[in-house]
């Protein structure tokens, strides 16, 4: 699959693969790559975004496997960061494709743990269809997402105006039916979970049971963050990411979870 992909900073510099969350596209990282300057930055449109709007349906497995296409033929691996819908491609990338990935930064990213996960992706979808519900998730997240968007408010609305029913339906029932990928335990990947202190405890727990998962997985938390903080706070979500990329100290407001780095006893290795 031919994504489109941004690209700027050093040739030489590090592959750092950055994966942007849902109803955005790569653009949204703007403000974070500009505060990596040292780093090759690669940044796809996932398929049936932006300009890879022709590449879909979205799905999750799909998604990771073109990311994987994409450094396979840039660059022999790379860092990878994912928000949201981009840490749910991410943590399916870690259990497919890990000798392509050296470190990894996810956050927000959720999986289903439930038994009726099927059904709740069948649901989601069904919604995702009805126009009520498109006009208020649509309400919802512009009210959100204004303040961050104010200076790409262009790209903001072509990223919305690539919408349809049948696209957001693909979106959210891959989203929702997202579930821990067979492989993850065994992966050996440094990876951190990042959840903001004021996401909900659905994301928080989801991003514990990642960590735990896989032998050096750890999970922190952003002191009080919500979601969107990785596009609403670029400075510090930079400095947190090329903490852990380069191996050195995270910055003061990432702290490790009260349930400890991923390393507790009885964790699953599928």
């Amino acid at each position: 699959m031919d994504l489109f992909v941004r690209e700027c900073g050093p040739s030489s510099g590090p592959p750092l693969v950055l994966l942007h969350g849902g109803r955005l596209s790569g653009w949204s990282w703007g403000p974070v790559v500009e505060r990596l300057p040292r780093y090759r930055c690669l940044i796809p449109d996932l398929p049936q975004f932006g300009k890879s709007a022709g590449q879909g349906p979205f799905g999750i497995v799909t998604a990771a496997d073109a990311v994987a296409e994409l450094i396979s033929a840039r660059a022999d691996s790379a860092h990878v960061v994912g928000y949201s819908l981009g840490a749910q491609v991410g943590v399916q990338l870690l259990a497919t494709r890990p000798g392509l990935v050296n470190r990894a930064v996810l956050c927000g990213g959720i999986i289903n743990a439930g038994v009726a996960a099927r059904p709740a992706k069948v649901l989601a979808g069904r919604c995702a269809r009805a126009a009520w519900f498109r006009r208020m998730i649509s309400r919802r997240l512009a009210r959100r997402d204004a303040p961050i968007f104010a200076s790409g408010a262009d790209d903001y609305r072509a990223d919305l105006a690539l919408g349809s029913d049948a696209g957001l339906a693909h979106i959210v029932m891959a989203s929702v039916g997202f579930t821990r990928p067979v492989g993850l335990g065994r992966s050996p990947v440094h990876a951190m979970f990042v959840s903001g202190a004021k996401e909900t405890s659905v994301v928080r727990r989801c991003a514990a049971v990642l960590a735990e998962s896989m032998p050096n997985g750890r999970h922190c938390v952003a002191t009080n963050m919500g979601h969107g903080w990785p596009l609403r706070n670029p400075a510090l979500f930079a400095e947190t990411v090329d903490g852990w990329l380069s191996d050195v100290a995270l910055p003061v407001a990432i702290r490790p979870a009260r349930d400890g780095p991923g390393r507790r006893r009885g964790r699953s290795r599928r």
